[in-house]
């Protein structure tokens, strides 16, 4: 039972990464479309990912209740986690991003290839609509490392308090934004800049995905040994006392 848990645990935290990654990657370059077609399709992605992690969230949350008589603590643990690190920026998104996304979506462009106005595109790129889905891309990052790798509680809890510290990178990632948003009327998406980062993020996507897939089994293989091990002490040592 301990080796499913873990391994949906692990499961649902990588995939809740590489969609956070995705609804990063794309908000941040929802200021670069160069028509508003295509600036309307961009958002309604955004807000398609962002549901998705929704309804991954949706399910995290009823396995923690439906494990809650197996293991009380471990549940506990894990809501705590899922709170502070998931449930918080996603509650910022609600807020700021979903609002301004929405908009965006609703876009009604009068021609196919009517270009993208300086005002729909400093709208893209406010603070408020990109900042929140860039924190939850560090705190999805956390939240993964944190389940894929089975720690000890007093670990755990060190973790915790650096993802609470963490919590504190809105205010570097809203400066960094805040000069994009200034001059984002310079930047056509079209720099060498950009192309590195589209590199990067799908580098970073597969390497995750490897690297979570990987270590979840490995690690889901030991549980099982351990289990089984567990199992044969118990069926040697049961005969003995028998016999006594």
């Amino acid at each position: 039972m301990s080796q499913q848990i873990y391994v949906i645990n692990a499961s649902l935290a990588v995939l809740l990464l590489l969609l956070a990654l995705c609804a990063g990657f794309v908000s941040g370059c929802l200021a670069f479309r160069k028509t508003e077609e295509s600036l309307q399709r961009t958002s309604i992605v955004t807000l398609a990912l962002l549901g998705a992690m929704t309804l991954i969230s949706i399910g995290k949350v009823t396995m923690l209740i439906a494990t809650y008589s197996y293991r009380s603590w471990f549940v506990l643990d894990s809501a705590l986690l899922f709170l502070s690190l998931i449930m918080a920026p996603t509650a910022a998104i609600a807020v700021f991003s979903l609002p301004r996304l929405l908009q965006l979506a609703k876009l009604r462009p009068r021609e196919t290839e009517s270009a993208v106005s300086r005002t729909k595109r400093r709208a893209a790129s406010e603070v408020r609509l990109v900042v929140p889905i860039q924190v939850l891309v560090i705190e999805a990052l956390l939240y993964a490392a944190i389940n894929v790798f089975p720690l000890g509680m007093e670990l755990r809890m060190q973790i915790l308090v650096i993802g609470l510290l963490v919590l504190m990178s809105p205010a570097l990632l809203i400066w960094r934004q805040s000069i994009r948003h200034r001059r984002i009327h310079r930047d056509d998406g079209t720099s060498m800049i950009h192309f590195i980062n589209r590199v990067v993020f799908i580098t970073m996507a597969f390497m995750l995905l490897a690297f979570g897939i990987i270590h979840t089994m490995k690690n889901a293989k030991t549980l099982r040994t351990d289990a089984e091990r567990n199992e044969m002490l118990q069926i040697s040592f049961s005969p003995a006392f028998s016999g006594k």
